[in-house]
């Protein structure tokens, strides 16, 4: 799980990227990026959910092990309007999300 509080911004970009690889590297059961506190998101944010989409991609040749929980309509509807959920999935919350990657 790599839990977003806050802003996932340009500020925060490498941190949180930094965060998705060392999941990545250590979970081969699948990673939920929460971003149920999350307030706001740019896209710098989205740029970040993607590359660590495909580093898991990248690691395990699996298509559905990392899903996005966001219950902000505003953080859906970002990720929405740029296709981030055309790509992974996006739940409204991380019970929905874990169920997601458990199949």
């Amino acid at each position: 799980m790599v839990r977003v509080v806050g802003e996932l911004d340009i500020s925060h970009e490498d941190e949180v990227r930094a965060e998705l690889r060392r999941a990545v590297e250590s979970d081969g059961d699948g990673i939920v990026v929460d971003l149920t506190e999350c307030a706001f998101i740019d896209s710098s944010g989205v740029r970040a959910l993607l590359l660590g989409y495909e580093a898991q991609r990248e690691e395990t040749d699996e298509d559905s092990l990392l899903a996005v929980a966001a219950e902000s309509e505003q953080i859906l509807r970002i990720l929405t309007v740029m296709g981030v959920d055309k790509v992974i999935p996006v739940r409204p919350s991380v019970d929905k999300a874990i169920a997601e990657i458990q199949g």
